[in-house]
């Protein structure tokens, strides 16, 4: 996957779960029947950062286990 889709995934899944805790704080203080949709994009959002996350991690992953460049191939 490409670095920069997993990070706006993982921005758009962290935006999801902060308006769900937001939702469920402010249910907490208002009206209780906020927190179902607020516990609903907790959920989505957790699962979204979470595919980026994976992504921006094999991504670093395969980068940091590629060997060096030999100094010997010179068509490299």
């Amino acid at each position: 996957m490409d670095p920069n889709r997993s990070w706006h995934a993982f921005k758009r899944g962290f935006s999801l779960f902060l308006l769900g805790a937001l939702l469920i704080l402010a249910g907490a203080a208002y009206a209780p029947l906020i927190q179902i949709p607020g516990l609903l994009l907790l959920a989505v959002g957790i699962l979204y950062a979470a595919k980026g996350y994976l992504g921006l991690l094999a991504n670093r992953m395969t980068a940091s286990f590629k060997p060096p460049a030999s100094g010997f191939d010179k068509d490299k």
